[in-house]
């Protein structure tokens, strides 16, 4: 089915989404649908089998959609496509952005690691070889599990309405990590975590080693117990999302 062009996309501050009634659109929605092109959204015949099939949604059914890059809208499930039934609006980004780099782990654990992470709602997502990390991928290994977590970010994103999709990258050691500004690491012994706290770095289960521990970051406590990195991961972005919320509100 052909689709109307229709005005630019609306924009509104984070702070002012409840005006376009992004929270009562989610809430009636259905299903919430990662598309490439918001103006004329295709699925692929895999999506329409998890729609249909899994998901059981009928036909005229009110769904949203977003291109993970901040436009959204309303859309009516028709089968092999979707009818546009609102504007698109379009919720410009969080801010500040949070960061999280969580050292390399077995891949079970990273998966759970980055499907929390976004839906929590980080911004970026770091995973980088600490000197202790059990596992260390090659350039191929690197490549199949780069598209297994973007294929477990974009479902997260779908499972928790997000509007925007983290990013995902690689850096090949701790030493790339700390030059990044405003880093700082989660450690046992560290200072409570606070609002100040937007870029988190977590090691492996093996702890940092004596050269990344010496390294002039700021050490942040995430917990009074000893957490496990993915639990950590978790702990940290929440902590570091909820600061945000606060900020935003005060």
């Amino acid at each position: 089915m052909s689709l109307l062009l229709r005005k630019s996309p609306e924009v509104v501050s984070a702070d002012n989404m409840s005006d376009l009634h992004i929270h009562e659109s989610m809430a009636i929605s259905q299903a919430h649908i990662l598309v490439d092109d918001i103006e004329k959204p295709e699925l692929s015949e895999e999506k329409q089998h998890h729609l249909t099939n899994v998901r059981r949604i009928k036909i005229g059914t009110k769904v949203t959609a977003t291109d993970g890059k901040g436009a959204w809208s309303i859309f009516r499930f028709i089968g092999q496509s979707l009818e546009n039934i609102d504007d698109v609006h379009y919720s410009e980004k969080r801010e500040p952005a949070l960061t999280v780099a969580v050292s390399l782990t077995k891949s079970g654990k990273l998966d759970l690691t980055v499907q929390k992470l976004t839906e929590i709602g980080v911004d970026e997502l770091i995973l980088f070889a600490s000197e202790n990390s059990v596992p260390i991928w090659d350039e191929s290994k690197q490549s199949k599990n780069e598209q297994r977590l973007n294929r477990i970010i974009q479902s997260a994103l779908e499972q928790s309405k997000g509007i925007w999709l983290p990013k995902l990258s690689f850096l090949s050691s701790f030493n790339d990590v700390a030059q990044i500004s405003g880093m700082a690491m989660a450690d046992y012994n560290g200072d409570r975590i606070t609002s100040s706290c937007k870029c988190l770095a977590i090691g492996p289960e093996g702890g940092w080693s004596p050269a990344e521990d010496s390294l002039n970051l700021p050490k942040v406590s995430l917990s009074q117990q000893v957490l496990r990195s993915e639990t950590a991961a978790i702990v940290g972005a929440s902590l570091m999302s909820a600061y945000r919320d606060i900020e935003k509100r005060t």
